[in-house]
This record gives C-alpha cells, structure tokens and sequence, in this order.
C-alpha cells in the first residue's frame, strides 16, 4: 500500500507560511487579527470536508506544487492545502490506495480516491464503425473523459458491460482479453469472442471499474469474422450430483438436471450442484434461452447467479420455465478458462404448479355492508374485510342472497396439497401452510387488491320521487350508479405493474385496500357517498400466481347505497 504523510496547514483564501509571527514586539491587535483569519480558515476546511462526506464526493485528483497541494473533489469543488506548520493548527493528510484521511485537530475526515473518468465513448476508426472480429480478437478504442492518466489505468479494471447479437438477445458472448493501454488520448482494449458465432453481427459495451466507480460505454458494433474458428466449447470435466437426476441429452452437448422448487430457493450456490467441476469453473446463464419465460426471464435469471456459482433469489423469476413446448427448463454455462464445459438445461419442480386455489369459493360474494342498520360515518377509517366475512355481524351486518354461500364457506376455507395445507381460514383470517410460505419466500405470498370500483347514491340522499339531483341538475335514482364505474385488471396484471394498477380517476377517491391485510382504508376526505368495491386475492410466490377464487374478484361489496351519515354529501359528478 502506498501512503503519503503530510503536515499541513490550511490554504483557504489565505496561504500562510512559516514566519508569519515574528515577536511579542509585534502589534498585538495585528497577531489577533491574523490568528482569528487562521482559525475562519481552519473552520472552512472542516465544514468542505463534512460537506464532500455527507453529499458522497470523492477525490478524482491530487495535484502538488510547491508544497501546495489540491483536493479536487467529483462534485467540481476544490480544496487547497499548504504543507507547513504553525498557528496552533494541526492538519495531517493520509493518502493510500482508496482514501485520503485528512485530520484536523484530532478530528478525522476520510473521503474515498474516485475515477477521474465520467464517460467513456467508443471512437470508430472505420468509416462505418464497425469493429471486425477473428480469432485473435480485436482492439477497440474508447474516449475517456477527462483524460485518465497511466498510474490511474493501472488501477482500474475492464470487463464487457453486455453485448448482444442484433438480432437475438445474448450474454456471455464476448471478454476483455489483456490489459487496457493509452495510445494518446485513447484507452485501447483488446476484445476476445467466446460465445459469438462466425459471421454474425454484434452490439457491445465495455464496462470500466475504477476506486468503486462502474462506467459503461455507449454501445459499438462488432463484426465476426466469417472464417471464426474460436474454440470457445469442449464439453466435459463436470458431474451432476445424482440427487438432481443428471441427463446427457439427445444432442450430447447439453445436459439437463431437475430440482425441487423449494430446494432452489434454498440453494446458495450452484457448485454444490455438483460432484466433480473443471478447474477455474465459472458460472453464467447462456445468453439464448429456450424460447418463452426463459428468455423473457433472461436479465432476472443473471440478476440471481453470480460469476463464482453464488446463488440468490435477487430477482423473482415468476416462473418454472416449464410452458415452453420446444424445451423446458433454463439454461446455464460452467466456463473454465474462456472455454464452455458444460451447458445445463435446469427443471424446476414445482410443487404448487397444479394447485387449484378456488376452493369452496366456487361463486362470489354479493352484499350490502351494513345494509339498512348501520352506514359508515364521515371521515377516515378502516374496514377489516375479513373479519367481516368470518363474524358480518359483530361491526355492520350484511345482507346477502341466501343463495350465495360465500359467506358460510368462508369459515371452513382450506385448500390441501395431501395431507399439507395451502391456504386455509382460521376462523379470521386466511393464511398460508408451511409449503405455502416456503414457496413465497421474498414475494407477497397471500395479497388483496381492488378490482372494480363504482360511486352509488344512497337512498337516503334521493329526496324526489326516489331521485338525487346533482348539481348540474341531473337525475340519479337512489342506490344506483353515479357515472363513475371502473374496473380494473385481474390478479396477475396486479403483480406484473402494480404501481401503474390504479388509474388516478380511482386513487383520487383515496380509498384503498391493505395489500397484506385486505382491510379497507377510507380517507378523511370521505364525505359519506355511496361506493361499491370489487375486492380480489391471490397468491404469489417464487414461481408463479394464483387467483383465490374461481369469479375474477371474491367478491363486490356496496357501502352505504342505502343510508348515509348526517351530513354526507356527493362528489362533484362526472364532466
């Protein structure tokens, strides 16, 4: 590690130097002065470097001229130190190969070394800027900016941010082959193919890595060479633990294993899927995947499984990757020293893949909450819906058709896979079995939504002739509709966008469901209308979702289409 010590002494708008005081014969008044400047200016640097630390600058420069030294920091500013002693002040400044410790006064200030370097733009040096690729690879030049010097390449690292066929998706195609020069103004790294096919036409960007700062290239395009003969496959040196019943495929290049659904979220890291692995081996999810989930699901895939085998469920994949009819599975690399060794399809078993979540709610609920006993107040306040449906009348009685049997199935809800439970009622409540929540491990597991959405006027405010009159003279009939009637999507639209589920002429009302709960939050804004609400359930976990219930929501639920509090009143009617 190399470090450098310094004794310092603050340089802000004054640069003081040894001499300074001469003797008590001085003028006294004129040695306050001077120590009360040295103390602004030490108080000046303390707060520059509390501010570089809160705000995360770094140093991207060190600059020394004649005992004067410059910080200058990635946020622009600059801060400027003078080597020396005096004054009473104590500066040291602490140099090494990621950070400069500067002390004052016995109080330390570090701030990380950064990349000087805030963009970096491929240069073409043909006519149309295509960079032609063989077997012994090709160099490509980049623009840095600013300048990056020699030491400072020295320390930073290159790999391939990503690359892609143009016409196909793709990763794992290409590497940075030797260390990265400086021809001038320019960095020149050399590029390898590994994965690319002869004749084929390519997108790629390089990644720079720096004091802890990624910067990414634009993108360039690369041309394979036709006659490109890179060795980059000879398949073997790898056993598959017999665990995860191991298959050589038709097409001997490929082999396939199977593994249970749960064991893989489990899982931490793909070499202990093995017996016997090649030297060196290295780890990647293969740039083409079967076609469906899988290579949709590609980017989530590699957000997952890291270059050493680590394994994680970073991103939820949503999927087994068992509805492609070609090829089922995912697919992976093991790579040892740029050649391919094995190439893996994965199966996932998944447990709950055929569990049928309708249960006993073969039909939906339809009711009145409160009906004509009870109408919710003015204001804010929440709803527990699913108290509601296991005891309706503890808060506000419902009236429902005697024909629906929701509200008795409830109660005794509970779908098995054997002898396990999957979701249940517990008498409240409905809950996930163990298999359940394994298998919903970093996801929602059990979640609510609202599906529809509609103003009623109650009955109570229709004063003439059964009829409300709103205040552009319009008619509506009491527990009828008020123009505004939404409805939205289903449960697995929910998942897939569920920031982007409710349009705003919904929210605008403000009442919404606990996603985790299933209660309803009403607003303080809440003027005592009526509303009708579509409320839905699912089930999500690692690999998939499911809807609770065979109808698209459980059920519809009117409040207050009946009576209204004193003093409700109707929103402003639709345009």
């Amino acid at each position: 590690m190399k470090k450098q010590f310094f004794s310092v002494l603050l340089c802000g708008a004054v640069i003081f130097s040894a001499g300074t005081f001469s003797s008590c014969g001085d003028d006294v008044d004129d040695l306050k002065s001077r120590v009360s400047v040295l103390e602004v200016a030490v108080e000046d640097l303390k707060n520059d470097l509390s501010k570089a630390i809160t705000t995360g600058a770094s140093i991207i420069s060190v600059e020394e001229t004649n005992g004067t030294y410059k910080l200058v920091l990635s946020d622009g500013k600059t801060i400027t130190i003078k080597t020396g002693s005096g004054g009473g002040s104590d500066v040291t400044v602490e140099i090494n190969d990621s950070n400069a410790i500067i002390t004052v006064n016995g109080t330390e200030y570090v701030l990380p070394l950064g990349s000087s370097v805030n963009s970096l733009i491929y240069s073409p040096e043909t006519v149309d800027g295509i960079v032609t690729l063989g077997n012994a690879g090709a160099d490509v030049s980049f623009l840095a900016t600013p300048a990056i010097s020699s030491s400072d390449l020295a320390k930073a690292t290159f790999d391939i941010a990503e690359a892609h066929e143009l016409k196909a998706g793709g990763n794992g195609l290409f590497k940075v082959d030797g260390e990265a020069t400086l021809d001038g103004d320019f960095l020149k790294v050399k590029i390898k193919g590994l994965g690319v096919e002869a004749g084929k036409t390519y997108a790629v960007s390089l990644l720079m890595s720096f004091n802890g700062t990624a910067i990414s290239s634009n993108y360039f395009t690369v041309k394979v060479d036709d006659d490109f003969s890179f060795a980059s496959e000879d398949i073997g040196g790898f056993t598959i633990k017999a665990a995860y019943s191991p298959k050589v495929l038709e097409n001997a290049s490929f082999s396939e294993m199977t593994i249970n659904g749960r064991d893989l979220l489990k899982l931490t890291n793909f070499k202990d899927l093995f017996d016997e692995l090649p030297a060196n081996a290295t780890f990647s999810i293969a740039g083409k995947q079967p076609e469906g989930a899988a290579q949709d699901k590609k980017n989530a895939l590699s957000d997952n499984l890291a270059k050493d085998g680590a394994w994680a469920m970073n991103t939820r994949l949503g999927s087994s990757f068992n509805d492609s009819e070609d090829r089922k599975g995912f697919l992976f690399n093991v790579i040892a020293d740029d050649v391919v060794k094995a190439k893996i399809y994965v199966m996932i078993n998944d447990e709950l893949a055929d569990v049928d979540l309708t249960g006993q709610f073969t039909d939906q609920a339809e009711a009145e909450w409160g009906g004509r006993d009870k109408s919710l107040p003015l204001g804010a306040q929440t709803i527990n819906i699913q108290k509601g449906f296991a005891n309706y009348e503890t808060d506000y009685p419902i009236i429902h058709g005697g024909a629906n049997e929701f509200f008795a199935n409830w109660a005794t809800f509970e779908v098995k896979k054997g002898d396990e439970p999957i979701v249940y009622s517990d008498g409240t409540k409905l809950v996930l079995g163990d298999l359940a929540k394994e298998y919903a491990t970093g996801c929602r597991g059990l979640y609510w939504f609202y599906r529809g959405f509609a103003i009623y006027v109650p009955e109570a405010l229709a004063t003439t002739d059964g009829k409300y009159v709103d205040e552009n003279g319009k008619s509506w009939s009491g527990a009828e509709g008020f123009g505004y009637d939404f409805w939205l999507g289903q449960y697995n639209e929910y998942i897939d966008n569920p920031s982007g589920f409710y349009p705003s002429s919904v929210t605008d009302f403000g009442i919404t469901i606990d996603e985790a709960t299933g209660s309803l939050n009403i607003p303080d804004s809440y003027t005592g209308y009526g509303f009708r609400i579509g409320i839905g359930a699912g089930y999500e976990y690692a690999y998939g979702v499911k809807r609770i219930g065979a109808a698209e929501q459980l059920g519809l639920f009117f409040f207050n289409r009946r009576l209204a509090p004193d003093g409700a009143t109707m929103p402003a009617p639709q345009p």
